[in-house]
């Protein structure tokens, strides 16, 4: 408590002291001309000084699919939302760089790679899935310090004034061609990245796609919501499928079968690299009808230790087949049919909710890797003077502040300045606290400081 005490001090300090100092003259060198491509390159800066991003749109996977996705991604890699593949649709995760998937049966029916016996199986469960099956690696597509490297660069280099204006869901933008696409600015400064529309991207699967058309939308601010959504996700998975993970069956027997139950014990073995845990589920006939189903689970099993699971019936259809079995005379057959698949060792959602939590209650830590940083006039620190608020991670803050002192100049100030405000121990936190400065900015101003795009 109390460092945070001295990190919102260290912010108020910042804020209230008001210095002034000589504008700028009217007889010194003008400022630098901005073009297109340095508002390409600043609202790179942007994209990558986020904490999270909302992407909303389709791509073409190396195997010709059509894949929409309406995904918000951290800048740590985690990622939510949903997505489609040629119309069906799917719920996505990413957490501890590993996809999940959930489906429908239809969906895994028609992705190839998954065998029509597994679909039944896996239809409406999380599934851990390799990007290969998808075609689509979604962290790193959406990583935002790698994706700028698909954007190519500006044909041209004409004053923002100059470029051709189109619209975008509504909003007037910048159509700006480049070797690779087109991207979609901002009008008005900081010109932040609207849209991005690229004919291919990576060079090998799973990120060899084409036809991206994607909106963008800063998603910082609802950090808290994000991580605590992650984390609720990654709660469930404690029951997701590995069906790309090898389990052998061997032999299978029925026993201690009564008039309240009756059991399949199924010989396994782990056939992976990894220790598993199995689960086994059996849907169980009598006489012909479906009298009920049983699950079970076994494990963690190492690699190549063999072991057995034992799915125990216990319905009311399965009494009544018992009891009829003994009053009248004849043969009564009964049977299962069965699945045994891998079940992944699930992700603690522990540090997701410890994020939730900072985003919502930020403490400042002076000795923490992540700078919240203000770049301003250097005449002053009052309202007028402020340029924007960033956040930057380890001792290249600085760099990444001052490589933006230029596009501070060109906005017509007279000289300009970066400054640490405070330093947090993790993203989360940084970007609360950044935020409650624009917040506060806004407050008093009516509107965000003028090149703020990150929060804002």
């Amino acid at each position: 408590m109390t460092r945070h005490r001295i990190g919102i001090l260290a912010v108020a300090v910042l804020l209230s002291s008001g210095c002034t100092g000589d504008e700028p003259s009217p007889n010194g060198p003008p400022p630098p001309r901005i073009v297109t491509t340095d508002a390409v390159d600043q609202s790179i800066v942007d994209l990558r000084s986020a904490g999270a991003v909302h992407y909303n749109g389709s791509l073409t996977a190396p195997a010709g699919d059509t894949v929409t996705m309406k995904v918000t991604v951290t800048k740590a890699g985690e990622a939510i939302g949903d997505l489609s593949v040629n119309g069906l649709p799917a719920a996505v995760l990413v957490v501890g760089h590993t996809l999940y998937l959930k489906a429908g049966l239809d969906f895994w029916l028609k992705l190839s790679g998954v065998p029509d016996s597994t679909a039944p199986t896996v239809a409406d469960r999380w599934v851990k899935a390799p990007g290969v099956l998808l075609g689509v690696d979604i962290e790193r597509i959406f990583d935002t310090e790698t994706l700028p490297a698909l954007f190519g660069r500006p044909v041209g280099g004409q004053a923002p004034d100059a470029v051709k204006r189109t619209k975008v869901a509504g909003q007037e933008v910048l159509e700006v061609p480049t070797d690779t696409g087109v991207l979609y600015l901002g009008v008005n400064p900081p010109h932040g990245l609207v849209r991005f529309d690229l004919t291919k991207s990576g060079k090998t699967d799973p990120t060899k796609v084409r036809d991206l058309a994607f909106s963008v939308t800063d998603a910082t601010a609802d950090m808290a919501a994000l991580y605590r959504d992650l984390a609720a996700r990654t709660a469930e998975l404690d029951t997701a499928y590995d069906p790309f993970t090898g389990v052998r069956q061997g032999a299978h027997r029925f026993q201690n079968c009564g008039a309240t139950s009756c059991a399949i014990v199924v010989e396994l073995t782990n056939t992976g690299k990894q220790p598993i845990r199995v689960a086994v589920k059996a849907t169980w006939t009598g006489a012909g009808a479906v009298i009920g189903s049983c699950e079970s689970r076994v494990g963690p099993l190492q690699p190549n230790q063999a072991g057995s699971a034992t799915c125990t019936l216990a319905s009311p259809q399965w009494t009544q087949f018992y009891r009829r079995a003994q009053s009248v005379a004849g043969q009564h057959p009964y049977g299962a049919e069965w699945t045994a698949m891998a079940l992944i060792t699930p992700p603690d959602p522990t540090e997701l909710r410890t994020l939730a939590t900072s985003a919502e209650t930020p403490v400042a830590n002076p000795q923490g890797n992540q700078h919240v940083y203000v770049i301003r006039d250097s005449a002053g620190k009052d309202d007028k003077h402020i340029w924007k608020y960033g956040v930057s991670t380890g001792p290249e803050w600085r760099r990444i502040a001052d490589d933006q002192l230029k596009y501070c100049k060109a906005s017509g100030k007279a000289d300009c300045v970066a400054e640490e405000v405070a330093a947090t121990g993790d993203p989360a936190s940084a970007h609360a606290l950044a935020r409650q400065l624009v917040d506060a900015y806004r407050g008093r101003a009516g509107s965000c400081p003028p090149a703020q795009w990150v929060g804002c």
